[in-house]
């Protein structure tokens, strides 16, 4: 079992520590000094001009790879990785490489899968995205509210797809249960005074007829040949101009 759900990680981009060229652990990303050094490279490497679009880009990526992969192993085996900063790496494809003997595996056994539920997404944002984007906002200056958007998307997007292809009763009912948690819940969760993500989550009918967002990531300000994409299918700047 869990060597199947870590084959399943690997399209979520997690390898094993030994898969990948490293680049910068994530406990010497929340030091401010080498988190400045990393966005600076950042801005180099993707044509940011400057550290809030870099610091946006790269929390849309870091996303991905930890809660998309993360609610995904919730939503399809009810069994997860847990993800503790001191275990993770960024390598220099922007993958995660991960210690997999640090990497404990979470399922629900002794205990009722709310409780297990509450455990797992305590450590996800808690001890791990709440820290990053933390160290993020303060190096770069970055508002906030456009990090946890960033965020919130990916959630929207993995239980979007999720629930687009599954027909199981039971499976769709834990699913909407997992994301009306996630909307509910107190700031205690993500160990801040209010829910981060309450604002920025959707799903079903609202996301289809509301599917913009209410700030932009600036994804628009990356400097870009003109055949290619120049703004995100929901930028609030482009629904306003349509």
């Amino acid at each position: 079992m869990n060597r199947m759900i870590l084959n399943e990680l690997k399209d979520f981009d997690i390898v094993l520590d030994d898969e990948s060229i490293m680049e910068i652990k994530i406990t010497d990303l929340l030091n401010e000094e080498k988190c400045l050094s990393f966005l600076q490279k950042q801005m180099t490497e993707i044509q940011a001009p400057n550290l809030s679009v870099a610091a946006s880009m790269f929390s849309k990526r870091y996303a991905y790879l930890v809660v998309s992969s993360t609610l995904y192993c919730m939503a399809e085996f009810n069994c997860v990785l847990n993800f503790p900063v001191s275990a993770c790496t960024l390598s220099k494809e922007r993958k995660l490489c991960i210690q997999e003997d640090r990497c404990k595996w979470q399922e629900v056994r002794n205990m009722t899968r709310e409780h297990w539920r509450e455990n797992v997404l305590r450590n996800l944002f808690s001890s791990h995205i709440t820290p990053v984007l933390d160290i993020l906002k303060k190096t770069s200056r970055i508002s906030s509210a456009i990090l946890w958007e960033n965020i919130a998307t990916r959630i929207n997007s993995i239980y979007e797809k999720t629930l687009a292809k599954e027909l199981n009763r039971d499976k769709i009912e834990r699913l909407n249960s997992d994301f009306n948690y996630l909307e509910n819940a107190s700031g205690e969760l993500f160990n801040l005074n209010e829910n981060p993500l309450k604002r920025y989550l959707k799903i079903g009918e609202e996301l289809k007829t509301n599917p913009s967002r209410r700030t932009c990531c600036m994804y628009y300000k990356l400097m870009k040949n003109l055949e290619e994409i120049s703004h995100c299918g929901n930028c609030p700047i482009r629904s306003k101009q349509i």
